[in-house]
């Protein structure tokens, strides 16, 4: 998969604000869902993690908006791992929203963690977690706590 997963999303008549341009809460609910759909489409999918017991949990989520998304466009949603802890078990996550003209709609980072839904206590991710993580990492992703 290289480095970085991408995820192609019609804005629906439903995620558009008032100012006819792509309502702010989408953009999290976008990285959500392409997030979602890389473990899933990694074989991966999030029934198989409440299985093992772990779930992710977000610390912080921070949008920055640079171009207009609207109705009808395609957006590729660019997701790669750009921070991330020696045992895997947080991470930050860096979501690039492109127009269809290539130009830079928005970015989200988004810092988390992966938690045992029994204890409710952060802990590393299995393996197969692990290295999906790897696939999407940054060449230049940093070492977090």
């Amino acid at each position: 998969m290289g480095d970085m997963y991408e995820k192609l999303i019609e804005v629906r008549i439903d995620d558009i604000d008032l100012n006819g341009h792509l309502h702010n809460v989408r953009y999290l609910e976008y990285a959500n869902h392409a997030r979602a759909s890389y473990f899933e489409e990694s074989d991966f999918p999030v029934s198989r993690m409440y299985l093992a017991g772990l779930g992710p949990v977000m610390f912080s989520e921070e949008a920055k908006y640079r171009h207009e998304l609207f109705l009808g466009q395609f957006v590729t949603l660019k997701v790669q791992v750009v921070g991330m802890s020696a045992d895997a078990s947080r991470w930050q996550i860096l979501h690039t929203f492109l127009r269809p003209d290539g130009q830079q709609a928005a970015s989200l980072t988004s810092t988390g963690a992966w938690v045992d839904l029994k204890t409710r206590k952060v802990k590393a991710p299995p393996p197969e977690i692990r290295s999906l993580m790897d696939a999407v990492r940054s060449p230049h992703c940093t070492t977090i706590r």
